[in-house]
């Protein structure tokens, strides 16, 4: 430890020795006073030894017929070899830091999101104005509510709220516009329709008259709930049906899942990662401990116009990989969980699946294959335009 520590605060060089009776030139350095730290003997024309770095001129006008090699530094002055033998790579990485911290507190796009052309055109110019361009410096945050004051206040008559949002070197704007109350028209008249063929399980009405009652079977397009307002057989008034029908419909789905799985969990361990891309192969900036497996998530930052090389941040997550082969009737499980959450997602929240049941099931070379009906209680609810009843008189 003690020989370590010495060795790591002075210069010295470990040298190999190569030649006939070394022993007569081991005692010619102690003559010269140049110190041996260490000596060992590899075999009878062969030794190492270890020499202060400032001695190593001093020996070689001394090394006659002698054969010495350098097996390498030690202490400080390998620390100035290795320098300057990474100076080139450390400069250029020196200077990619720089660009990158640059890079990263500047806006390279803007994004307003809305269908209304005319409406982005003039909140682009806007912007604009305020230096929320691209290829400007970021805004500070209060910089940002300032103008987003005052976007309100200019466009108060179009927008309810705004938010401008930063994420890495792109604004993304995003607002509400006003919603203007037209009065409804006295001629909107409808019944409420099947939107498609159900067994009907609920019907919540607010307006109009309900003709349909739960456990009714219905096709597409009959009326559930008129908007005739009958009495004794007369119609006695037109109205605009409001409600909401909930229908028991049906599917069919064929769902596969493999023998062997992949199953990757993520740790929680996060890294945010700035790389070079040139071509397809990346070169990670000052990551000297990658994940093993990782789930990746590029942006990138900037892009040379001709040549195919760009700068990217990566969003690194570690995972850890699960593989390996089901048996059989876990592969049936997990092929029956994987219909059912498909058919649940697809579902509204108001929505449920009421039951399933497989109705062919067969193993091929890679897994299982399924077919599985589903029955589910939807909204069925549509709507068919009518005209006000008038009496012939």
């Amino acid at each position: 430890m003690k020989n370590s520590i010495i060795n790591m605060m002075h210069s010295r060089i470990v040298i190999e020795v190569i030649g006939k009776n070394i022993e007569n030139f081991i005692l010619k350095l102690y003559h010269h006073k140049i110190n041996i730290y260490k000596l060992k003997k590899i075999d009878i024309t062969k030794y190492e030894i270890i020499i202060n770095y400032d001695d190593f001129d001093k020996l070689l006008k001394i090394k006659g017929n002698y054969e010495i090699n350098v097996i390498r530094y030690l202490g400080i002055v390998n620390k100035k070899k290795q320098l300057l033998k990474y100076y080139h790579v450390l400069i250029c990485l020196s200077i990619a830091i720089m660009i990158v911290f640059f890079l990263s507190h500047v806006i390279f796009k803007v994004e307003i999101i809305t269908n209304d052309q005319e409406l982005k055109e003039k909140l682009l110019n806007t912007l604009s104005t305020y230096g929320i361009s691209p290829y400007h410096l970021k805004k500070d945050y209060d910089r940002l509510e300032e103008i987003k004051e005052k976007i309100l206040t200019e466009y108060h008559d179009e927008i309810e709220w705004v938010e401008i949002e930063v994420i890495g070197t792109k604004y993304i704007l995003r607002f509400e516009p006003k919603i203007i109350k037209e009065e409804s028209s006295s001629t909107n008249f409808r019944h409420i329709v099947a939107r498609k063929n159900a067994i009907i399980k609920k019907i919540d009405v607010n307006k109009g008259q309900v003709v349909k009652v739960k456990n009714d079977y219905v096709k597409k397009g009959d009326i559930i709930v008129s908007g005739y307002i009958s009495l004794n057989d007369k119609i006695k008034d037109t109205v605009s049906s409001e409600g909401k029908v909930y229908g028991e419909v049906w599917y069919e789905t064929k769902v596969k899942y493999p023998f062997n799985y992949y199953e990757a969990n993520k740790t929680g361990k996060v890294k945010n990662i700035y790389s070079l891309k040139i071509f397809n192969h990346k070169i990670e900036l000052f990551n000297f401990s990658p994940f093993d497996d990782k789930i990746v998530t590029e942006t990138k930052i900037i892009k040379h116009p001709v040549l195919p090389i760009s700068l990217i941040h990566e969003l690194q997550e570690e995972v850890h990989v699960k593989t390996g082969m089901n048996v059989i009737e876990e592969v049936r499980m997990q092929a029956i969980k994987l219909a059912y959450d498909k058919m649940h997602d697809s579902l509204k929240e108001d929505e449920y699946i009421i039951n399933y049941r497989i109705i062919d099931s067969k193993i091929i070379p890679s897994g299982i294959e399924m077919k599985i009906f589903f029955s589910v209680c939807e909204d069925i609810t549509d709507y068919q335009q009518i005209e006000k009843y008038q009496e012939l008189e």
